[in-house]
């Protein structure tokens, strides 16, 4: 079988379907992963909350949603709102966020930093101040900064850091089942 025909210097059509079948389903497997990955970690939202106790009075209006923001670029896609759409958390129905400044934020119970520079992180914990929100990433070394909850790869798997002390600190509890399952990491002096 010739794979290129001497005379024009062309590849015949049929290699060129078989790379272009190829070329679509490396393609469909990547997106796949990443959505995978972002669902593991929308669903893992509502299973920290479970094992998470925030500052009394947090929740004492019974009216009020529990509010997911999400900061920065959004991963997700639609999957928060189809994940939580008949989901609660702590009894209270979702509400998904976004914003693309820390300045948006007025109210919510779960902030979600997403795809921001490790330099920006100062000014938000700042901004979040002493607010009872459980703060989540997903970027390299922001739980020793500051930043309560981290995911993280490991060998294939979606993992998480708890900086405990600034969560506690905070006011949250936390469970020691969440604990078990975590790496505990301390604030980095600056």
């Amino acid at each position: 079988m010739k794979l290129m025909n001497s005379k024009t210097g062309v590849v015949p059509s049929v290699l060129k379907k078989a790379f272009m079948i190829f070329f679509f389903m490396s393609l469909s497997f990547m997106l796949w992963a990443q959505t995978s990955e972002y669902t593991v970690k929308a669903v893992a939202f509502e299973k920290i909350s479970l094992f998470t106790q925030w500052p009394s009075k947090t929740f004492e209006n019974s009216d009020s949603d529990f509010i997911i923001a999400v900061l920065g670029e959004n991963t997700f896609g639609k999957e928060l709102e189809n994940i939580y759409a008949d989901h609660k958390i702590k009894d209270k129905k979702v509400r998904i966020v976004y914003l693309n400044d820390i300045k948006q934020l007025t109210n919510c119970n779960l902030l979600f930093i997403s795809k921001i520079s490790k330099s920006k992180l100062p000014k938000i914990l700042s901004h979040i101040g002493k607010k009872p929100i459980l703060t989540i990433a997903d970027s390299e070394g922001f739980a020793e900064a500051g930043c309560f909850i981290n995911f993280f790869e490991q060998e294939g798997k979606i993992r998480f850091e708890i900086n405990q002390k600034a969560l506690e600190a905070a006011g949250f509890k936390v469970d020691y089942k969440l604990l078990q399952v975590s790496k505990i990491v301390k604030t980095q002096d600056k």
